[in-house]
């Protein structure tokens, strides 16, 4: 049996309607804004997972919290390795609650950051009883090297 006139026309019907909500969800789509991410975003993604490092392995918690020079470069180091060459940083580790140093950047580097965005975050460390109460906050400095 063939179809009759009626039945040609709700299966065009149908097929021009499919057609038409097809190219009004292409469109819609089309127009929609890549989400992409800034270098603010970037930057505070990348010092969160830096400070959360920090924090969480025992190695760079000991050395943050011994204070030692050689101990703070281990920090640095760590610190420069993940931050991509068109970013400059300093990291500051300070005492928590000392009332003199408030944990900012050094004097040389503010001046060359002059005119610059500087983002900061930190992080408090402090330790277990073994090695004595002594908290320490971390300092994160990150800005565009150009």
């Amino acid at each position: 049996m063939g179809y009759n006139k009626r039945a040609w026309i709700r299966i065009l019907e149908a097929t021009v309607g499919v057609m038409i909500v097809s190219s009004v969800l292409i469109v819609v789509y089309s127009n929609q804004e890549v989400d992409r991410v800034t270098s603010e975003e970037y930057i505070f993604n990348l010092q969160k997972r830096i400070l959360a490092d920090i924090s969480s392995r025992a190695d760079l918690r000991k050395a943050v919290l011994d204070g030692s020079a050689g101990n703070i470069s281990y920090v640095e180091n760590y610190t420069a390795e993940r931050i991509p060459t068109s970013f400059s940083h300093s990291i500051r580790i300070c005492e928590l609650g000392n009332l003199t140093d408030f944990c900012n950047l050094d004097e040389t580097i503010f001046l060359d950051t002059v005119g610059k965005n500087v983002y900061a975050e930190e992080i408090v460390i402090s330790s277990d009883f073994e090695m004595g109460y002594n908290p320490k906050k971390v300092k994160l400095f990150i800005w565009d090297a150009g």
